[in-house]
């Protein structure tokens, strides 16, 4: 392979990163605007004691149907139980 081709390939593969990273950024963003509205939500919302039930159920079935995530989402869950009112030891 030449040089002129492997420095094309070299800039594309540049680019691709580049447009990963900020596809990251932006879901990252987006992630963080979202809880803050969920969290104002859940603070005022008149039955948390329901919604917490709630809460557990489906992320108890979250837990089991991706696995592999499971482990980080546990630090997630333990802010939203927060918020719901069930403070962990």
């Amino acid at each position: 392979m030449d040089t002129t081709k492997m420095e094309e390939m070299l800039a594309l593969y540049s680019d691709n990163i580049n447009g990963l990273m900020d596809n990251q950024l932006a879901l990252t963003a987006q992630v963080q605007v979202l809880q803050a509205a969920l969290a104002t939500a859940l603070l005022h919302h008149p039955d948390r004691p329901a919604l917490l039930a709630t809460f557990q159920q489906y992320m108890k079935i979250s837990k089991q149907s991706a696995p592999q995530l499971a482990s980080r989402m546990e630090a997630l869950e333990s802010g939203m139980l927060a918020l719901l009112g069930q403070h962990q030891a």
